[in-house]
């Protein structure tokens, strides 16, 4: 008994430790959900649940409630970042990768209390690119179905370091955005305000035959018009290595810096040849 008494004590002071870290954020028409104090005066949460605005409330871990101002976000990684006259706070402890079976915390924030949930580490895995080309720094997910309002709240290893930010992901179950990738798109936001993406300027197709993506159009004065690309031209190599689809230039673009040059092999009129195109940043709209 006194074995299980112990546990819960140290659960609840691992709780109560995280929660002066953690907010309260919502919007006049949604349901509250949960956000990481990054830094003083910074704040992180899920971006896919957040409301369509750029002013908020934040409910901070003292109850005061204050202001908040979107600053940016990056649908590709599942971050938005916001500012806030928070005070100031204790800095993260990053977390080791954590090892499959681990207990791990999430802790959110509700109207009058933190809000906890424990669950085992379900899979860890190498960095990964998600479904809207944004790169992770590891696969971690976690056996746990966690409520809307856990939403960008806390995920912490039981010595208390940060493992990530809780997102939800297919089929319901729980992902943790890594603190590294937290670390890298608040640089770029708190910078430019946006993620910049890669950006070659053409209109692609299949082409049928399961290999190579046909250029069906290329937009005025872009990076690819610039390097002489045309429409019918089928793309076959990127950098040397085989493109078999659409999708294959758009993973491609994304792992190009901007400002750097691809060998882009093609198909033209029945000839091979390489043209070498400047990546330029796709224009914001």
């Amino acid at each position: 008994m006194s074995a299980l008494i112990d546990l819960s004590s140290q659960s609840a002071d691992l709780v109560a430790a995280t929660a002066t870290r953690v907010l309260a954020l919502r919007g006049p028409a949604s349901r509250p959900q949960s956000a990481i104090l990054w830094s003083p005066g910074l704040i992180v949460t899920a971006q896919d649940t957040l409301e369509d605005r750029t002013d908020f409330e934040a409910l901070l871990p003292d109850g005061k409630l204050v202001s908040a101002t979107l600053v940016g976000r990056d649908a590709t990684t599942d971050i938005a970042l916001l500012k806030a006259e928070t005070g100031e706070g204790e800095a993260w402890r990053s977390a080791e990768t954590p090892r499959p079976g681990a207990l791990a915390f999430l802790v959110g924030r509700g109207d009058h209390s933190p809000l906890p949930a424990m669950a085992l580490v379900s899979e860890v895995g190498p960095a990964w690119r998600s479904m809207r080309g944004g790169d992770i720094d590891a696969r971690v997910a976690l056996a746990l179905r966690h409520s809307r309002r856990l939403e960008g709240g806390a995920a912490v290893a039981a010595d208390g370091g940060l493992i990530g930010m809780a997102v939800t992901g297919p089929r319901g179950r729980t992902l943790v955005i890594p603190a590294a990738t937290i670390a890298r798109v608040v640089a770029v936001l708190s910078d430019k305000g946006y993620i910049p993406h890669g950006y070659l300027g053409v209109s692609l197709h299949p082409t049928g035959q399961g290999d190579g993506a046909v250029i069906v159009g290329v937009e005025p004065e872009g990076p690819a018009e610039a390097a002489g690309f045309l429409i019918g031209d089928i793309v076959t190599t990127w950098n040397g290595e085989p493109i078999a689809s659409v999708r294959d230039v758009s993973t491609r673009l994304a792992q190009t810096a901007i400002g750097s040059t691809a060998k882009i092999g093609i198909q033209r009129g029945g000839n091979a040849l390489d043209i070498d195109a400047r990546i330029g940043e796709r224009p914001r709209r």
